[in-house]
């Protein structure tokens, strides 16, 4: 069987890379659930979230999936990368509002699937 590859998008316009759906929409979804839980979140703390999750599911790397699939979400406004001004090399995700209706619309799909 052969497993459905999606495109990923990039905030600064470039192509994105390739991937199988499968990893895109489980690591999108943790994302934006993990970025709804805890305010802030830093992208290093993300990545040993993940891969304290997710070191069995993919078997590859998964550093690199992670940030893939990041810069996706970035494009797709659902999240963005704060720079506060008191600390120029910290990096703080945060979830939209166009963000949070995509969790809930996935949080709404996944009941609707276990019914």
């Amino acid at each position: 069987m052969r497993s459905e590859m999606i495109e990923t998008l990039r905030p600064d316009g470039k192509k994105g890379v390739v991937m199988t759906e499968a990893h895109y929409k489980m690591l999108s979804s943790y994302i934006l659930a993990a970025l709804d839980t805890e305010e802030p979140f830093t992208l290093s703390r993300l990545l040993e979230k993940v891969l304290e999750d997710f070191t069995e599911t993919i078997d590859s790397d998964i550093n690199w999936y992670v940030l893939q699939v990041k810069l996706d979400l970035e494009a797709r406004g659902y999240i963005r990368t704060i720079t506060p001004a008191y600390k120029k090399r910290l990096f703080l995700l945060k979830l939209t509002r166009q963000g949070q209706k995509q969790l809930q619309r996935q949080k709404l799909m996944a009941d609707w699937s276990a019914e």
